[in-house]
């Protein structure tokens, strides 16, 4: 009678080196994948670009092979069988290469990876009144599965072979330590050419699904590693973005100044005669927007909204690129003289490889031995000496982004608290339900009084200089505040897409225009097209650079609004928000952020979140 051949006995050893060698297999295939996006003959001119792809793919795609080969490895030990190991191997590879596929169509579609929206869009049912797929395709898409899980059974089962053949193939597993070291060698590639602001590396990220690299800008400039004023920008038709669409048809002769006042996570009710009389006073001969909202809850995106007029999902692809403003570009080509003071430098977060990238030679970070209250101070004198001291015929442009009302909210010592209680330090770690809320609310709040104060001689400035009459001024945050306002223990920022966090004051002083207070909602991204149209007198359609709208034109009423956060995605509209997550669900909440039971995300909005998102990917 024959003997059953015994089951092979689990072994650590052993079973490492065949997930090694099961993992090295998977990330070749993974590099494949990748590279069928990538534009091979730009990188025969830049070799560090080549270079960066070579190490950053491999590096890329074996951490992830890693994380996938830890289940199966610990389940393998767990249960002392391999076939457990085997299967749940084959099972998650063959489940990653699939979405491999799957992000590198929609990465030759759409020009960005896979993500939550996109991930909801298609499998969630929001786009089933554009995308449907025939009974045929699905056939296909079945079949293609089949075959790649077919693939990887045939490659486990090849691996073990090889090892019972060749038992010296056991020190396959040393290869984790080329692993590391290539992982370790592009990252700081990515490091060092980041803190250089190079194009050429840079750029390639984009290519490389869901890459998050480590920059350390900061601590390689107290190195002397700065960044490089002669690198390289693209030029049109380059890189992944369209954009603008077209070339912009501008007046050669604009006649209006354009001044931006910005302050660090501005609330909406801080504009009040009490907190900031200043702004308050200019507020009553402009044009008032008061539902008005950033487009993130972070600077980045506030910001970026507010000088693109773009959603803040175009910050990756834009910092790639290191493609600056239209509207920045602009004012350039029109030979404004830029004046741009950060009391906080405006390298971190990245604005002068992104929004200021044209003009980096032209900012000025406020001096940082000094205390935020007194580099507001600085900076604001600064900018009125430079209006002071520009020709009556120059036209210019005026930044300054205070930093008085970001948190611990600095202010002068001994400067008078606005209200009482008021909090004499503000401690994040003290924050919870039950901490009291008042206290740092009004320390706050004395904050942004203070930063009105400086606000207030800057304006009086203005109005009695030669530029009164052909100056646009606007005063708003990059975005709120948060106070657990909610009693849902958020606070700051970067938390909810809730008003709180949102919503800003936005004051638009108009030369010649009568005051008006306006209800509906407006959002960051409408000033580029306003300013573009009525400033600088471009006559293109505003689509071809921005996703805003006219602040001077009709109202439209259920507007969706996308914004963005560092880990999140959603739309307001109405009094609904779409929240999407990592692993693309969506809810629905209402604006006090409580969720609304069995509503849907409307796919219209969704519809119009998706064209406004790949309106500028290069086709």
């Amino acid at each position: 009678m024959d003997v059953p051949a015994a089951r092979p006995a689990f072994q650590a050893r052993r079973a490492l080196a065949w997930l090694t060698g099961f993992t090295l297999t998977n990330a070749v295939a993974a590099i494949a994948i990748a590279a069928l996006n990538i534009p091979f003959g730009h990188l025969a001119e830049h070799w560090k670009a080549a270079l960066f792809l070579t190490l950053a793919l491999p590096g890329h795609f074996l951490f992830f092979g890693a994380l996938l080969g830890l289940p199966p490895l610990l389940l393998g030990w767990l249960t002392r069988r391999n076939g457990a190991m085997t299967a749940a191997a084959v099972i998650l590879q063959a489940a990653w290469i699939c979405l491999l596929v799957t992000d590198a169509k929609v990465f030759a579609l759409y020009r960005f990876h896979l993500n939550a929206m996109v991930a909801n869009m298609v499998f969630g049912g929001a786009m089933q009144d554009q995308v449907v797929f025939s009974a045929g395709t699905w056939a296909l898409i079945a079949l293609a599965v089949a075959l790649v899980l077919a693939l990887e059974i045939a490659a486990a089962w090849l691996w073990w072979r090889a090892l019972r053949r060749r038992p010296g193939l056991h020190a396959i597993v040393r290869a984790w330590w080329l692993a590391a070291a290539v992982m370790l060698f592009g990252q700081t590639m990515v490091a060092y050419y980041d803190a250089r602001g190079d194009r050429a590396v840079l750029s390639q990220l984009p290519y490389i699904p869901w890459a998050q690299p480590i920059t350390l800008k900061d601590s390689l400039q107290r190195f002397g590693v700065k960044s490089d004023p002669d690198a390289r920008m693209p030029s049109a038709g380059e890189g992944l973005l369209h954009y603008p669409r077209k070339p912009l048809e501008c007046d050669k002769a604009p006649k209006l100044n354009v001044v931006v006042i910005l302050l660090e996570s501005l609330r909406h009710d801080a504009l009040n005669p009490q907190v900031m009389p200043n702004t308050w006073r200019l507020a009553q001969r402009s044009q008032w927007y008061d539902d008005h909202y950033s487009s993130g809850n972070a600077t980045r995106f506030g910001l970026f909204g507010l000088l693109y007029g773009l959603p803040g999902g175009y910050w990756h692809p834009m910092l790639a690129e290191q493609r600056g403003s239209a509207f920045i570009g602009q004012m350039k080509k029109d030979g404004y003289a830029m004046h741009i003071y950060g009391s906080a430098p405006l390298y971190n977060p990245e604005f002068d490889r992104t929004v200021f990238s044209e003009v980096r030679e032209r900012l000025v970070n406020g001096p940082r031995e000094r205390h935020s209250a007194e580099r507001d101070l600085s900076i604001l004198r600064d900018l009125q000496r430079d209006i002071a001291a520009t020709p009556a015929q120059q036209r210019f442009f005026g930044f300054v982004f205070l930093d008085s009302t970001h948190q611990p909210y600095y202010m002068p010592e001994g400067y008078p608290p606005l209200f009482q209680p008021m909090a004499k330090s503000i401690n994040p770690i003290d924050f919870g339900p039950d901490h009291d809320p008042l206290p740092d609310f009004n320390r706050y709040r004395t904050a942004a009084h203070y930063a009105d104060s400086l606000i207030g001689p800057f304006l009086d400035a203005l109005q009695a200089g030669p530029f009164a009459q052909n100056t646009v001024v606007v005063v708003t945050g990059d975005h709120g505040e948060e106070f657990n306002d909610l009693k849902q223990n958020y606070w700051g920022h970067n938390g909810n897409f809730s008003d709180y966090q949102l919503r800003t004051p936005f004051v638009l002083y108009w030369p010649g225009m009568a005051a008006r207070k306006t209800g509906h909602a407006t959002s960051h991204e409408d000033l580029v097209p306003t300013l573009m149209k009525h400033a600088l007198g471009c006559r293109n359609d505003s689509a071809d650079y921005s996703t805003g709208r006219d602040l001077f034109g009709p109202a439209q009423p259920n507007r969706p609004l996308l914004v963005e956060s560092w880990s999140q995605r959603g739309i307001r509209q109405g009094d609904r928000i779409y929240l999407f997550d990592n692993y693309g669900a969506a809810t629905v909440v209402d604006r006090r952020y409580r969720p609304i039971p069995g509503a849907k995300v409307d796919p219209a909005a969704v519809s119009q979140s998706w064209e406004m998102l790949t309106r500028f990917q290069q086709r």
